[in-house]
């Protein structure tokens, strides 16, 4: 257990042995960096109960901690003394008890606003904010038991959709990218949302085998095994890399990057090389025409060949 040294700088009102009841947001990869913050308060000796639809989904994977469903916090919550929220949900009560000794709001602290990645953001506020020694982004994940370790080397798993089509990568190119893959002899598969059957019936159309399932837990084995992801900048590249498949990501924005590549698996970026006189907000609806499946192509080999060579190479979580 990690030793707390609870000091006078520490920027919350909680201590040791008190009851934290945390909210995470309802996007997925946000809840999975979430954890990180649980995992450390847990190991130094905070009792957490987290409510999270995405977590409570993959809940046979965080053994040992207590998840509930986001409704169930107006009953549940008042178990709690301490009320955080990672940020604003419109999907949960505000206060479901006007006793909780503090209420707080993680993105309106510091540690949020500071340029670095997501993961520091949580280990910064831990080191600072609480007196917790925290420098490893673990978040407590763990593989079930039953599940298989091995891993298929020659498969890779593309994820042409996210929570925006801002941040989608044009379908077409992940098309023409699988078929450069199933040319050197990987298999491909693209993974979906029960809501995107209508975008899977077309990628099956061009004899593309797409894995289409609402159950988080089961998406979470299927990557797992996967060799590879390659997707855009989605919770499903967070979860990916927490399950210990090497994550190539694309991002709109180099920034985007820094603070969104997934933190636990290897991982590399691609971002576009856009003039500098191109402001922002057209860089948000141009990126995805400036980065060509060849490019990505070619990341992706630099990408396998850098992992192949690394002493860490494809790891386990």
């Amino acid at each position: 257990m990690v030793k707390n040294s609870q000091s006078s700088s520490a920027a919350f009102s909680l201590k040791p042995g008190e009851a934290l009841a945390l909210v995470t947001s309802y996007r997925l990869g946000d809840s999975l960096l979430a954890m990180i913050l649980v995992h450390h308060l847990t190991r130094a000796g905070y009792q957490v109960g987290v409510f999270s639809q995405a977590v409570y989904a993959l809940r046979e994977w965080f053994p040992g901690v207590t998840v509930y469903p986001f409704e169930a916090l107006e009953n549940e919550g008042r178990k709690y003394l301490h009320l955080w929220y990672e940020r604003p949900n419109r999907k949960v009560p505000r206060r479901p008890d006007p006793q909780s000794g503090e209420v707080v709001f993680l993105n309106r602290t510091p540690w949020y606003q500071r340029p670095v990645s997501m993961a520091e953001v949580y280990l910064s506020l831990c080191r600072e904010g609480l007196g917790i020694s925290a420098f490893s982004p673990e978040n407590g994940l763990q593989v079930p038991q039953g599940v298989s370790g091995d891993k298929d080397l020659k498969k890779v798993i593309l994820h042409p959709t996210s929570s925006s089509r801002l941040k989608n990568w044009p379908l077409s190119s992940f098309l023409a990218l699988a078929r450069m893959l199933r040319n050197e002899g990987y298999e491909v598969e693209c993974i979906l949302a029960p809501e995107e059957k209508g975008k899977a019936e077309r990628i099956k159309e061009k004899g593309l085998a797409c894995f289409v399932r609402a159950d988080l837990s089961r998406v979470a084995e299927r990557l797992r095994q996967a060799g590879w992801f390659i997707g855009n900048d989605s919770g499903l590249g967070q979860l990916a890399s927490n399950v210990g498949t090497p994550t190539l990501i694309l991002f709109p924005l180099p920034r985007r990057a820094a603070r969104w590549l997934p933190c636990w698996a290897p991982a590399r970026a691609v971002w576009p090389a856009l003039p500098e006189r191109v402001p922002e907000i057209f860089r948000h609806l141009l990126w995805k025409y400036a980065i060509k499946p060849e490019t990505v192509h070619s990341a992706f080999k630099d990408f396998v060949r850098e992992v192949a060579g690394s002493k860490k190479g494809v790891r386990p979580s």
